[in-house]
């Protein structure tokens, strides 16, 4: 007999009445029927637990007890093994149920057997599988289904690789009209980029052409963002590239085009009342894409620079605070770094401590960048402080002097630092726009003296590079050339005099020759260097009143007798003993008249111009 307490019956008549009339009485009996099985003389009633129809749990917010037993605490365990085989069985029944499986299976092992790099049969063997698969696939219009699909989107790209031209315009028949879908999928992409890469001049065209009225999307999305910029910026012709940016200017442009229309300000040129308007648009289109900074496209940065140039002070501060830990990557092409520079000419002084933040761990890769120096160089000429400048930039450019002394792009850096706005190195339209863009920048800072306190930080530094390793610093013409503005514009003189003594022991060296197109020659002979080292002859004259040391007096103390007569049957090396002379002081002039005395005669046998003038000099 089950003993209840008070309590416990009134706790039992709470939850009994929760209970269904109709299943009671079932409850009832499976109480006492676990009662018996479990064999406990008393039963313990377990609070707020609701049961369904089926004995199952409701559930009402709150966890049963660890020590309650459902009724289906006995049913038998899953067989996982029979239960995944039942669910293959299933997803293989409903691939076959779409019709195309048989196909699929078919040109995936025609396939595997395409993409081996070397087959037995060769190239016989390889148009075999070409054709064999695609007349599978052609012949039933399966590309423009197969594409979109994981497994099937290689194959596709197998075929376009290595099929004939009419077997990739068959194809590129059914691709175009789904290009925009393609862009979009995760797969279908390479297929596009496949098409345009092995695709003719008609098959690239038609292909971007079916993207008009798709560049927004298409620049905002993530998937299709970078395919898009690989067909805009690769094969796209020029006409096409205006096409595409005007339809950032307005939905007006999304299906009609104008060949007038080259630049933002075109839109609104005879109609000053749609400014405001375009401009508008303009923003909004720029905005979908700044919000997923998706900023490494050429034509997202042309935009951006016509937007720039023509916006309100109102929208390009804002625009500025945007882009300003963005500067890297936007100035990998021309428009991109106008941009950057923009940024920096009209931002505040915490936007260029942003972008000076963020060029930091890229200075190198910027400095050797074909668009990306002149964002460097900007950030040199236009920054106040100079001195998060100098610890941040400068001391990153001195660090790798050697390697960008080497590249084309990062002599230029290297030049603006010792020879700023020098003609000899920089075009004169670059110049200007620098000079344009300081003229209505926030910058407050006068320009000789920024330039001042550049010079004063990196001049030491670059002084003991040329020193420690002479013989590079005058390797190759273009090299020397930064040694001699290096040298020109030095600010400490014992440093300058150190630096000209160890040029002069390399100059000095009859074994000193220059590697030139697999042929040795001799430096003395070597037009590049034979004019920079007039060029620091010349310098002579103008240091002469202001410091000890000179470039004719080093070389002059350290010439040997071998030497000078080697450079006297060189028609060159007399060239470079004129010039020391007419440049030199008097102490100078006399020391080398000391020196070639001994040798006059041998002077005289000497048929050259260059050693006919030096005669005369003796004269």
């Amino acid at each position: 007999m089950i003993r209840k307490s008070k309590r416990a019956s009134t706790e039992q008549t709470e939850e009994t009445s929760t209970i269904p009339k109709k299943i009671k009485k079932n409850t009832q009996d499976d109480s006492k029927v676990n009662s018996q099985d479990s064999g406990d003389s008393k039963v313990k009633k377990v609070k707020n637990i609701k049961t369904n129809k089926d004995g199952k749990i409701k559930k009402t917010g709150k966890s049963p007890p660890k020590n309650y037993k459902s009724n289906n605490s006995n049913t038998e365990k899953t067989n996982w093994n029979e239960f995944k085989m039942k669910k293959k069985e299933l997803k293989m029944k409903r691939k076959q149920a779409k019709g195309m499986y048989d196909v699929v299976v078919e040109a995936k092992k025609i396939a595997e057997a395409l993409r081996v790099k070397h087959l037995k049969g060769g190239n016989e063997e390889r148009n075999k599988l070409v054709n064999q698969l695609h007349g599978l696939l052609y012949d039933k219009d399966h590309y423009s289904k197969l594409v979109l699909s994981h497994d099937m989107a290689r194959v596709v790209q197998y075929l376009l690789k290595f099929g004939s031209e009419n077997v990739r315009n068959n194809i590129a028949k059914e691709l175009i009209p789904v290009s925009v879908d393609m862009l979009q999928s995760k797969y279908g992409r390479y297929c596009f980029k496949n098409m345009l890469k092995y695709g003719n001049g008609e098959t690239r065209s038609a292909a971007i052409n079916t993207l008009y009225g798709h560049a927004v999307k298409l620049t905002s999305h993530v998937v299709s963002a970078a395919n898009f910029e690989y067909a805009y910026s690769t094969w796209a012709s020029p006409q096409q590239k205006q096409h595409l940016i005007q339809e950032f200017f307005g939905d007006m442009y999304r299906q009609a085009k104008d060949n007038t229309v080259k630049h933002l300000r075109d839109v609104y040129k005879d109609s000053p009342s749609m400014k405001n308007g375009v401009l508008s648009a303009t923003k909004a289109n720029l905005s979908r894409i700044l919000n997923k900074d998706l900023l490494d496209s050429q034509l997202v940065q042309s935009v951006l620079h016509q937007f720039i140039t023509e916006c309100s002070n109102e929208d390009r501060t804002e625009l500025i605070s945007q882009l300003s830990p963005h500067v890297v990557i936007i100035s990998n092409s021309k428009d991109g770094a106008r941009v950057a520079m923009n940024c920096i000419w009209h931002g505040s002084n915490k936007d260029r401590k942003i972008i000076v933040k963020a060029l930091k761990e890229h200075t190198l890769d910027l400095c050797k960048h074909e668009h990306g120096h002149c964002t460097v160089i900007t950030i040199l000429d236009a920054a106040d402080d100079t001195v998060l400048v100098n610890k941040l930039i400068t001391s990153q450019i001195l660090t790798h002097a050697k390697e960008l002394a080497t590249d084309e792009w990062g002599r230029k850096v290297l030049l603006w630092l010792t020879s700023p706005a020098d003609h000899t190195h920089f075009h004169p339209i670059f110049i200007k726009e620098l000079e344009d863009g300081r003229q209505t920048s926030t910058s407050k800072k006068e320009v000789p003296i920024r330039r001042k306190e550049l010079l004063q930080y990196c001049s030491p530094d670059l002084l003991k590079l040329i020193h420690s390793d002479s013989s590079f610093w005058l390797s190759t013409a273009s090299v020397a050339f930064i040694t001699v503005s290096v040298l020109k514009s030095g600010t400490n003189e014992e440093d300058f005099t150190s630096a000209l003594e160890s040029v002069a022991k390399v100059i000095v060296d009859s074994n000193w020759k220059i590697k030139e197109e697999e042929k040795d020659i001799m430096g003395i002979e070597h037009a590049g260097l034979h004019m920079i080292l007039k060029k620091l002859a010349q310098h002579d004259k103008m240091i002469s009143e202001t410091c000890n040391s000179s470039f004719g007096k080093s070389v002059l103390d350290l010439i040997s007798d071998e030497t000078i007569k080697i450079w006297l049957t060189l028609n060159r090396g007399c060239f470079l003993l004129v010039t020391i002379y007419e440049n030199g002081t008097e102490s100078v002039q006399k020391q080398i008249k000391e020196k070639l005395k001994s040798h006059l005669s041998f002077l005289k046998k000497q048929k050259s111009s260059g050693a006919q003038i030096l005669l005369k000099k003796f004269k």
